[in-house]
């Protein structure tokens, strides 16, 4: 229907009301139906992906409640956002028919509202899901942390690579906004003097986003981490005589094992980081936020 669209209007345009077409004015505007393509596939693989991690992560065997992490937003959700999307589009529509050419009409009209739409809500759905609706479930639940994890990051390797993942492909959206509003080496193309400021905008939008799924994982890896030492210190001390004084503390012969066994398991918590990513999870997700601005700044100043 995209692709359909695309071909259709271009041809109208070229042969029925002798308007040059946009695709021509502009090649970089083909990016626009395989982005929505690629949200389809988007949104699809991190549905996929998501349930991949729930799986690896173990959720159905550490909580009470598993249903809880199998569906993350009501079914009337993306109804009714699509419903409030179609709504301003046609509102729009109305408000400029006047201004609109046929294919601009029938676009507005009927493409935009009708199938551009329901593609970009479920794609926003499924990336609030994972980026907002996960994590604070996941911090609400009684799932702990898994201090044994090779990782060292509490088990939460899988939804980190996540939350990365739904990032990457927000940042190919925007750098495919960017080609589309600058389009380098396109003579006289005329850019929006509201364009740089609406980049920016989607751009902090989207960091805030990460940056919540983030800081929500941390407080919920710091939170159960600490409960779990002072649970372990506690037992601890019931195995020491004196333990307040560790100039003076002493260990008795026939509770040395249990003291070690515990110290062994401090040392595993202790271990355990705060923040639900590797070193190299880290790097790649501070390159893919710099790289749309950068890619932006570049265009705008060339």
């Amino acid at each position: 229907m995209v692709i359909g669209w695309t071909l259709l209007s271009a041809s109208l345009d070229l042969f029925i009301f002798n308007n040059t077409p946009i695709y021509v004015r502009n090649p970089y505007f083909l990016l626009q139906p395989i982005v929505l393509l690629g949200g389809v596939y988007a949104a699809h693989s991190l549905t996929q992906s998501y349930q991949h991690a729930i799986s690896e992560m173990r959720i159905s065997q550490r909580t009470s409640d598993p249903d809880q992490f199998t569906n993350l937003t009501p079914p009337w959700l993306p109804w009714a956002l699509f419903g409030l999307a179609a709504s301003l589009q046609l509102i729009r529509t109305i408000a400029d028919f006047a201004d609109f050419t046929t294919t601009g009409v029938i676009a507005n009209g009927v493409i935009f509202p009708f199938v551009y739409a329901p593609i970009i809500v479920q794609f926003c759905v499924v990336y609030v899901s994972i980026e907002f609706i996960a994590p604070w479930r996941l911090y609400s639940s009684d799932v702990g942390i898994h201090f044994l994890d090779p990782h060292g990051v509490g088990g939460l390797r899988p939804l980190g690579e996540l939350v990365k993942k739904a990032y990457y492909f927000v940042v190919a959206g925007l750098i495919a906004y960017a080609l589309i509003t600058y389009a380098p080496s396109i003579a006289g193309w005329e850019i929006s003097p509201t364009a740089g400021a609406i980049f920016t905008g989607v751009w902090i939008a989207t960091i805030l986003t990460v940056a919540f799924a983030v800081f929500v994982l941390h407080r919920f890896l710091h939170r159960e981490k600490r409960k779990e030492l002072q649970r372990l210190e506690a037992e601890l001390r019931n195995y020491i005589e004196n333990p307040w004084n560790v100039r003076q503390y002493t260990i008795p012969e026939d509770t040395a094992d249990q003291v070690e066994d515990i110290r062994q398991r401090i040392n595993a918590v202790s271990g355990t980081r705060e923040f639900p990513a590797t070193f190299s999870i880290w790097t790649q997700l501070l390159l893919s936020i710099v790289i749309p601005k950068a890619l932006q700044l570049f265009l705008a100043n060339t």
